[in-house]
């Protein structure tokens, strides 16, 4: 081991690598070796059992973890598929294909309209529920941390539709600021605040700067070892208030924007560097080179505001927007649990929301013979198809669907009256080859934004007192930016209160989980691979999924213990003992997209969008996801889910549109 890894704790024996299903792959792991293998150091940490039985404490590389993947792949890019399965006589009124927040909502929309004895199988890939709405759990000492994994907060939901709706008024999800508040002013009282870290690679030193680059005061400017023009480009990005687009219309500087690249008019009207490129990061979960100009501004980017143009309603970063939204402590997987108690009683205490906060899903329930709803994890599904012939013209539809699956090295073949699939769309022309040929080329052009989410429980947080930091961002590393958790009261959960208390410290790109938004991160990942800047939005997506699929585990950590040491530098910080354990939440197929303009130049106004043909019903199958609609959010989750289980529904009254 190079001294460097050694010096950063490489070495230290923290829960991390080749996890498989909890168990480490190719080793007999006692409970034993595993409460020491989290920490030498911790008297009591998480057993094996607890992470065997209960997925969220499992570190390591998870979202798409290993074990949950592979078989799909080797059938979409090999065409190998596992063996035929044998049906042995399970059979459900409805089958559901993924158990993200679709698939959940499809299994609780479909149990509104069926009765309390339709019988549900949801099948996942995953370890833990939610697809996407993961829980990274953390036990240390005595005390437990918990986080997102994943998909983050509610967006604006006083704009959801009615049905979208049914799901957060049934459950009880709304704000009680009686029993939830952040205690906005706690870093603050303590001496805390934000800082930039400039690295050594970049800078010559590390140097590290309390301030915000999106706010360069004279102050922050004074300290910061930034060239003469890097940090009158940083004021002209920030503070500017040029029109850059002088003597054109309102309507000319629309559709100017809307023709030209952000990272081109940055570059080429604003005037700034490549260097200061930097400074902006991307918009969204996309690159500076993959967004119109005009998206940046919808999405309130610099370098705008002198232009004399009003932001469209409705921009997700407008202040009546951010007011809207709401995030619970462990982010929508908070939502999943709430519909998973609702299918499946036994699976949480009774209460509401608050109440439940921290107590564990029990995984052991759901899928216990005797549920009306069944979840079953770790299961790929890779054959979707209809049983029998197919019916005549104006025939019913009275097929029944025969689903087969891989899990624990079995394949197994069980049969719905009805199935959907609520798994990504690009995935299903290869599981379900029965759809016609034009909705499987609509299915592929579903496309996800790959993304990442790393969660790190650190000890104790003295370091970060003692270096008066709550929060770092450092746009020139792999990981742009690293912070403490919010001190947040939610119910009868407190957060850590002592700086002695263990705590989760969060790593990101910088901006949103977007990889694409880090372009050290996506060189860290692709290397020689990296696209080049103006290559189309798809490519760019599939080329980092691939470098993300390929990258270790390793390099994730050894990059947390990298800027972790650099933040905490000439304070009390031990990487190697102040570290105890890591969970990157890895999201190949992340966001979901629609369409791009930059890129999208065969699509024009009136034709039928992709997404609108790729959801269209099919027999008895039907499609919910995000992908359906375009956008990643909880909303589109539940009305799709809506739509797909209303389409199930039958509507033939002897008139048809097509005779």
């Amino acid at each position: 081991m190079a001294d460097n890894d050694r010096d950063l704790g490489m070495n230290a024996n923290i829960t991390r690598r080749d996890f498989v299903h909890g168990v480490a792959a190719g080793a007999a792991v006692s409970a034993g070796a595993v409460a020491s293998s989290v920490s030498a150091r911790a008297a009591a940490h998480t057993a094996t059992q607890d992470a065997k039985a209960y997925p969220p404490l499992r570190n390591g590389m998870r979202g798409f973890h290993p074990g949950a993947f592979e078989p799909i792949h080797a059938l979409a890019w090999s065409g190998i598929a596992p063996p035929d399965a044998t049906f042995d006589g399970e059979t459900y009124d409805l089958v559901i294909v993924g158990g993200g927040l679709s698939g959940l909502a499809s299994a609780y929309y479909y149990r509104k309209q069926a009765g309390p004895s339709a019988k549900i199988l949801i099948l996942d890939n995953l370890e833990g529920i939610g697809g996407h709405a993961q829980r990274n759990e953390f036990e240390y000492n005595g005390h437990v941390r918990y986080t997102a994994g994943g998909s983050g907060y509610i967006v604006s939901p006083s704009q959801w539709s009615r049905e979208a709706r049914i799901i957060l008024d049934d459950l009880g999800i709304a704000r009680n600021p009686r029993r939830d508040r952040t205690d906005v002013n706690f870093y603050k009282s303590l001496g805390m605040s934000g800082a930039v870290l400039f690295p050594d690679s970049k800078f010559g030193a590390n140097t590290l700067v309390h301030g915000s680059l999106q706010n360069p005061t004279p102050e922050f400017l004074h300290n910061a070892p930034l060239s003469d023009k890097l940090k009158a480009d940083l004021v002209k990005l920030y503070h500017g208030k040029t029109d850059y687009l002088a003597g054109k219309t309102d309507d000319e500087k629309y559709r100017f924007l809307h023709s030209i690249s952000y990272r081109d008019y940055l570059l080429k009207v604003v005037g700034i560097s490549e260097d200061s490129l930097q400074f902006v990061k991307g918009v969204w979960c996309v690159g500076l080179d993959m967004g119109t100009a005009w998206f940046a501004f919808f999405r309130m980017r610099p370098g705008f505001d002198g232009l004399g143009l009003k932001v469209p309603d409705k921009s997700p970063e407008s202040e009546e927007a951010e007011l809207d939204d709401y995030e619970l402590p462990a982010g929508n997987s908070d939502v999943a649990r709430l519909i998973v108690r609702s299918l499946i009683p036994d699976a949480l205490p009774r209460g509401d929301m608050f109440d439940i906060a921290e107590a564990r899903l029990d995984y052991t329930v759901l899928d216990r013979a005797s549920n009306a709803t069944r979840i079953r994890h770790s299961s790929i599904v890779y054959d979707v198809r209809h049983v029998g012939p197919q019916p005549y013209m104006f025939q019913p539809e009275g097929r029944i669907v025969q689903v087969s699956y891989l899990k624990d090295g079995k394949t197994i073949a069980v049969r719905g009256a009805n199935v959907v699939l609520a798994c990504m769309n690009n995935v299903i022309p290869h599981i379900c080859p029965g759809l016609p040929a034009l909705q499987q080329k609509a299915l592929t052009t579903a496309i996800r934004a790959p993304n990442q989410m790393t969660n790190v429980l650190f000890r104790n947080w003295k370091p970060f007192v003692e270096a008066k930091v709550a929060g770092v961002t450092s746009p020139w590393t792999f990981y742009g930016s690293m912070g403490l958790a919010r001190p947040r009261y939610f119910g009868t959960v407190k957060p850590a209160q002592s700086p002695d208390e263990p705590i989760i410290v969060s790593f990101g790109t910088g901006g949103i989980s977007g990889i694409l938004t880090n372009t050290n991160m996506v060189r860290g990942l692709c290397g020689e691979a990296t696209p080049q800047p103006g290559t189309s939005g798809d490519e760019q997506f599939k080329a980092v999924r691939r470098g993300l699929l390929a990258t270790p585990f390793e390099t994730f950590e050894r990059a947390v213990r990298t800027l972790s040491t650099q933040v905490l530098a000439g304070t009390s910080f031990d990487p190697a003992k102040d570290i105890l354990a890591v969970t990157v939440n890895r999201w190949s197929h992340g966001f979901a997209t629609g369409l791009n303009d930059l890129f999208d130049k065969d699509y024009q106004a009136g034709m039928l969008p992709p997404t609108v043909v790729a959801r269209q019903k099919f027999g008895r199958i039907t499609i919910a996801n995000s992908d359906a609609g375009g956008t990643s959010t909880m909303q589109t989750a539940f009305e799709q889910a809506w739509r797909a289980i209303d389409d199930l529904q039958s509507k033939s009254y002897g008139f048809y549109e097509h005779i």
